[in-house]
């Protein structure tokens, strides 16, 4: 079983439920979960954090990154972000600061968007495979990439997102908007694509 350590980007106690849905459904998609807070990463050495696990999840988080408190408090994870080795997948607000590590931008969207929408995928790469061309899924975030970092493309989007999901062309690094651990009975292309960074992604480490 891969280790998975899932870092938990959420600034206050408030959204602990959020993060432990999330470590819940990592599991529940094979993963052996290991976590976090954004606030550990401020070593100079990424490997001391990284060097027992097989892949890195980012949570979302209630921060505006556009906000210029809010941003100040991931300046360390900003640096550390390009040094990792081993995969991440960034989840909404976690998605938003790989592209912030990376040189990319984030903006505010045109409106709050919060619920289940429809997401057109351009590239099944490892992340996306097995899905169909367009998959239903969770979205709740004000912000989004507005422009991606050197080096990444786009592998999907949306009527209301120009980016909804990332990926790195030379390194296994890839972000998404959507919340995928927010999968229901009706609508599972979230867990598949948790089930793809734990078995197709993570284990090639």
């Amino acid at each position: 079983m891969k280790q998975i350590l899932v870092v938990n980007l959420f600034l206050g106690p408030k959204r602990k439920l959020s993060f432990n849905k999330l470590v819940a459904r990592v599991r529940e998609a094979g993963g052996e979960v290991s976590t976090a807070n954004q606030g550990d990463w401020s070593s100079s050495d990424p490997s001391a954090l990284t060097r027992s696990c097989d892949g890195i999840i980012l949570s979302g988080t209630e921060a505006l990154l556009t906000r210029t408190a809010d941003r100040k408090q991931f300046v360390n994870l900003f640096e550390f972000l390009p040094r990792v080795d081993v995969p991440i997948l960034g989840i909404c607000g976690g998605h938003q600061a790989l592209a912030i590590a990376y040189g990319g931008e984030v903006a505010k969207s045109a409106r709050h968007i919060e619920s289940f929408r429809t997401v057109e995928l351009e590239d099944k790469d490892h992340l996306l495979a097995g899905l169909t061309a367009k998959i239903r899924v969770m979205q709740s975030h004000y912000e989004e990439v507005k422009r991606l970092p050197p080096k990444f493309v786009r592998i999907a989007k949306s009527k209301d997102t120009k980016i909804e999901a990332m990926k790195h062309e030379e390194k296994p690094v890839y972000g998404v908007q959507f919340h995928p651990e927010r999968w229901n009975e009706g609508n599972q292309a979230g867990k598949r694509i948790l089930e793809n960074f734990i078995e197709k992604i993570a284990a090639k480490q």
